[in-house]
């Protein structure tokens, strides 16, 4: 077929191309549909699933219009003894302008609609029922899929009209990734930069934990507070979601549950001597984790209260240079409430024992990214501790932050393995 000139044309091509390539094949266009011969005629754009195969998986035409040449495309292909062309898993045929009410068009179909075969026409915005296509032909061959990398793209396709929910519904319907438990993992990264798939990815959330240890298998962190800790900080991502009151008191009976029934102790306790991973975990994350605990549920004195009591267990049996990060991330936690006050009259005290107070720790708390240097530094600080007054002022001052923004947040804290200073004051500020 002779190359494309037009813009549009080109475009749609290398989109395809690109496509092609985030799904794992081996692309070339303009391949001959018979080796045979020197001017043999070729398809645009073909997928291979390796190079150097014979034949490819799928073909591509792209029609400028819906002319009479484009009739010939398809039985350039269809009509060649399986010797000389293997007949390709699917066909696709795309008319980039007019063809609405073209009897050429319903002709195709009717001559090659028992193949492998399907025309799209752009103008009728097709383009989205040819992605939905090549997904489901693709997930005959294989339930591997870069998702993220997909999606990403797909969003910054100018050459497609699409809507990326719908695609991304397709995605979780075709069960790409089933064992792998890289589809939620995949979604939950994609949160971290697009809004637009919250509302998707709670739902994922929500059927996982009808039964989350039947559904371990589909989830799959590649980082220690994502493997180890997703499960409370998942039921905090539900809990912003929603302003349903039954389904907040339902994710707060659950998360106590798991803190306090799931094992013979509790899940996040002072169970110091256990292993070294975990006194390392109480030491210098289980602070960080309250408080982002507590930042998803901050409109719950009670939950709020609830964190503050389980991390003064931790607190009242460490020895007191361990005691200061979590004494940091426990004044974030606390809410202005009378039984708050006194909460804060006990972590004031305790400061008070240790003859030293950062403003910069308490502001920033170290997650997990502090060591004993930072302990001795610390020791050597002397700024004076707020009174309660002063420290309601400090809270009352955060930004607000909406549930959407909370979800987006606490995604950053299930991917990233390193955790930043940006994303702690993200919780604390």
């Amino acid at each position: 077929m002779p190359e494309h000139k037009l813009k549009k044309g080109i475009d749609f091509i290398n989109g395809i191309k690109e496509l092609g390539t985030l799904l794992d094949y081996h692309v070339q266009l303009e391949t001959p549909v018979s080796t045979e011969k020197e001017n043999s005629p070729a398809v645009d754009i073909a997928w291979f699933k390796e190079e150097n195969q014979k034949f490819p998986l799928f073909i591509f035409e792209v029609e400028s219009t819906a002319s009479n040449g484009m009739t010939y495309n398809p039985m350039k292909v269809f009509s060649k003894r399986n010797e000389q062309f293997e007949k390709p898993l699917f066909f696709f045929q795309v008319v980039l302008k007019g063809g609405q009410e073209s009897s050429r068009i319903e002709d195709l179909k009717n001559q090659f609609g028992n193949y492998n075969y399907r025309i799209y026409r752009t103008s009728k915005t097709e383009e989205e029922k040819l992605v939905l296509d090549i997904l489901e032909q693709h997930r005959r061959l294989s339930q591997d899929l870069n998702i993220v990398g997909l999606l990403n793209y797909l969003i910054g396709a100018i050459w497609l009209k699409i809507d990326i929910n719908q695609i991304s519904d397709h995605i979780i319907k075709l069960e790409f990734e089933k064992n792998s438990g890289e589809l939620l993992n995949s979604f939950i990264t994609l949160c971290c930069t697009h809004n637009d798939f919250i509302p998707m990815t709670v739902g994922l959330l929500k059927n996982i934990h009808t039964d989350f240890f039947s559904n371990q298998n589909k989830v799959n962190y590649k980082t220690y507070i994502g493997n180890t800790w997703c499960f409370p900080i998942h039921l905090g991502i539900i809990y912003s979601s929603t302003n349903d009151l039954y389904t907040k008191e339902k994710v707060c009976n659950q998360l106590k549950y798991w803190q306090e029934k799931n094992s013979y102790m509790s899940m996040i306790g002072p169970h110091f001597g256990l292993n070294r991973d975990y006194d390392d975990f109480l030491i210098w994350y289980s602070g960080g984790l309250f408080g982002l605990l507590s930042f998803l549920f901050y409109d719950s004195i009670e939950m709020r209260e609830y964190f503050a009591n389980e991390l003064f267990k931790i607190i009242d049996k460490s020895s007191k240079e361990y005691k200061i990060i979590n004494l940091m991330w426990i004044l974030h936690i606390i809410p202005i409430s009378d039984s708050g006050k006194k909460l804060f009259q006990k972590a004031k005290k305790e400061i008070t024992k240790i003859k030293a107070f950062s403003s910069d720790s308490f502001i920033s708390p170290p997650f997990s990214n502090a060591n004993e240097e930072w302990i001795e530094e610390y020791k050597t600080k002397e700024d004076s501790f707020p009174n309660y007054e002063n420290y309601i002022k400090v809270i009352n001052s955060k930004t607000e932050k909406s549930g959407n923004e909370k979800i987006r947040i606490a995604c950053e804290f299930l991917v990233n393995e390193f955790i930043s200073d940006e994303m702690i004051n993200s919780i604390t500020k």
